[in-house]
């Protein structure tokens, strides 16, 4: 077995001689052979090992168990690195808590110790376990490849060499060379997922034909590969539709519409997994077909609600990623002649009296300016709010108009027109909307004299 392991490992280039190599040891059959056949190549190799373990406190025999793997380290002369799970509350989660956990303290390792290499003990059963939860979960086909044998980790790689072994094999091996190990009797539980599909749906695919673990990972294969294909179509068009934003991502769509639902497809999963995925967001295929169908309506404005206050808007031709924002239509601001004041971290207005020039705050000098010429007729205080159903403003003596339909006419999306303010007279008749339209009423006619000019900055 040692043969084909090291053959394996060479051939792809898992380690240099005299590389650093820290192993994930739980005391495990698994990770008990790993231990064992790496000690023969590091012997090979002169390679330098280490041994991480986490003492989970979970079983009685957990500290014995960390005291022989310390004991057999240090006569062995490698290096055991050790950490014990404190966390009082072990009955919500665990799994999940420990996993984190776990890979916490192995990147720990890796950078404190300046190891390049991870190696972990997970079998061709781990993977099969995984393809088919993720499946029964549902998941998306980068995802269906299941546990990949190198991927970077920390400040290095993470390696799973033992992809090409099954459970089977690793426990004969152990019983045949006398490997001392440990069982954990929480893996004999059906309380776990994992467990039950260990324990219960494996060994029953298994018997129903004992090719299964081979053919689990051809498949896990051929969907690499596939992925492979995929993102060789995608990554260009992502490249090219796809900006970041203060606030999020942004994409053009007015070729994605254009591409076959096939395209479609995948590159939205690609946005998603490259952009708010890794975030903790979940996307379903649901969603993923719920956005298929927005691209496809006339309705030139929609969202869809995602999980942690994501979303995903179509304005026109953008498709748009991001957190919403919540909009206070309560507020209020009041502005008389040479006062300034922030409407919100990005925005600021001033009413400057002519002749007097307004102090601008230094945190502004390079926001973009707007500025509106008012005349002493202009009853203050101007007031400051949010726009609101039914808002209109006289365009002309003739013409009035909704401020809904200007913001139509000219194709305003409605996350800006949410955001925008609107600027009061003292009669409370609308005179100006910062970057849009101002009235006629705050046009100064010859015979007035210009007394003011409002000043507008913003954050762009």
């Amino acid at each position: 077995m040692f043969q084909e392991f090291y053959n394996h490992c060479k051939r792809n280039e898992y380690w240099l001689p005299k590389q650093k190599i820290v192993l994930a040891i739980s005391g495990g059959v698994d990770s008990m052979v790993l231990l064992r056949l790496m000690q023969i190549a590091a012997e090979k190799d002169q390679l330098e090992l280490a041994v991480a373990h986490i003492n989970y406190e979970l079983r009685g025999e957990s500290e014995a168990e960390a005291k022989y793997l310390q004991n057999y380290c240090q006569d062995q002369g490698i290096s055991y690195y050790s950490k014990v799970w404190e966390e009082p509350e072990k009955t919500k989660n665990v799994e999940a808590r420990a996993r984190e956990f776990r890979y916490d303290f192995f990147k720990e390792i890796m950078e404190r110790e300046n190891y390049p290499t991870l190696m972990t003990a997970h079998h061709s059963d781990d993977q099969a376990e995984t393809i088919l939860m993720k499946l029964t979960r549902g998941s998306a086909l980068p995802n269906l490849v299941g546990i990949r044998d190198v991927q970077l980790f920390g400040t290095g790689k993470l390696i799973r060499p033992f992809l090409i072994f099954s459970k089977e094999e690793l426990m004969q091996f152990a019983k045949k060379s006398g490997i001392v190990y440990f069982e954990d009797d929480s893996n004999r539980s059906d309380t776990y997922l994992r467990n039950r599909f260990r324990n219960q749906i494996v060994p029953l695919l298994k018997k129903e034909n004992p090719k299964f673990l081979q053919h689990i990972m051809d498949f896990s294969e051929q969907v690499s590969l596939a992925d492979q294909l995929i993102q060789s179509v995608i990554e260009p068009k992502y490249e090219r539709w796809v900006e970041a934003t203060t606030e999020g991502w942004q994409v053009k769509l007015s070729d994605l519409k254009r591409e076959q639902k096939s395209i479609q497809t995948f590159f939205l999963m690609t946005l998603f997994q490259r952009t708010i995925v890794p975030k903790g967001v979940k996307i379903s295929q649901s969603q993923i077909q719920q956005l298929l169908t927005m691209l496809d309506r006339s309705a030139p404005q929609l969202s869809l609600d995602m999980q942690q206050g994501w979303q995903a808007v179509k304005e026109y031709d953008t498709l748009l990623l991001k957190k919403k924002q919540p909009v206070n239509h309560e507020s209020l601001f009041y502005l008389n002649e040479n006062e300034h004041l922030f409407l919100s971290e990005k925005e600021w207005v001033g009413l400057e009296v002519t002749g007097k020039t307004l102090e601008v705050p230094e945190s502004t000098k390079d926001w973009a300016e707007f500025s509106l010429l008012i005349s002493g007729q202009t009853v203050l205080p101007l007031t400051i709010r949010r726009r609101k159903n039914g808002d209109k403003i006289a365009l002309t003596p003739e013409l009035t108009k909704r401020l809904k339909r200007i913001f139509i006419d000219r194709k305003i999306p409605n996350s800006i027109r949410e955001q925008a303010w609107v600027v009061l007279s003292g009669q409370e008749q609308i005179i100006w909307i910062p970057q849009f339209v101002n009235s006629y009423l705050s046009i100064p006619k010859e015979t007035d004299k210009i007394l003011y000019r409002l000043l507008y900055k913003v954050k762009q």
